[in-house]
């Protein structure tokens, strides 16, 4: 991490800032992340900050809150979008089969989204349904509040929940535009609509604050800046 003049970048190195100025070496670091979900069209997206010391586990817990999931299945975590061994990165072990994949419990994102390394991994939720997810590293943010999560925006409705993977989602969202249902398969859809989403509602459930001191925030170029709040001028 690099502070010059009170901005941060990713330099790969760590410079004395020259003056007194509030930096952000002392303020907490965050993964600034978007999640989408594959193979979906229009896109349906959340984007959060998360504490820099979480567990894949704690990334879990975000994405369920964050998309309305009901944390019901199993999950994984994988460099790519596959079933192979090889390529999981965290989840939940299963002594009765011998399962290799790491406990997600313990294993840090840090240890994953290294300053060099990925920009990104794949999320599954629900083994049967087969749900893949994106999870973009957009960069490492510091700001001036401490909190373990924060939502930044979103867009769109998830499926519902045992829903049928993607057929059954199409299905979802024909029913919902057009309310035909002759089999009344989707009777427990309610009020879901696909192009729902209330970040004001989403927020209040899934940010986890610590405490806050305030900030000015500016998006540049899809990462978030943030800069210092000017110091008082002394009477």
């Amino acid at each position: 991490m690099t502070v010059r003049d009170g901005r941060y970048s990713e330099r790969g190195r760590r410079l004395t800032p020259r003056d007194s100025r509030p930096t952000f070496l002392a303020w907490p670091t965050n993964f600034d992340l978007e999640v989408s979900l594959r193979e979906v069209r229009p896109k349906i997206w959340r984007r959060f900050l998360l504490t820099t010391g979480a567990t894949f586990q704690q990334l879990h817990d975000a994405i369920q809150v964050a998309c309305d999931w009901g944390d019901y299945h199993l999950f994984m975590f994988g460099k790519r979008p596959s079933w192979d061994s090889k390529f999981v990165i965290a989840g939940i072990p299963d002594d009765e089969y011998g399962d290799p994949a790491p406990d997600a419990r313990r294993a840090k994102l840090i240890s994953y989204f290294t300053p060099y390394g990925p920009k990104e991994c794949f999320y599954l939720y629900d083994f049967g349904d087969s749900w893949w997810h994106r999870v973009k590293l957009h960069g490492i943010v510091s700001v001036p509040d401490r909190f373990t999560r924060r939502l930044l925006g979103g867009k769109r409705a998830f499926p519902p929940e045992d829903s049928g993977g993607l057929p059954g989602y199409a299905e979802c969202v024909a029913v919902a535009a057009t309310g035909e249902d002759v089999e009344e398969r989707f009777a427990w859809l309610g009020e879901w609509k696909p192009e729902s989403f209330d970040l004001g509602a989403a927020k209040a459930a899934f940010d986890i604050p610590r405490g806050k001191t305030g900030a000015a925030t500016a998006r540049v170029e899809g990462v978030l800046e943030l800069k210092a709040p000017r110091a008082r001028k002394k009477r």
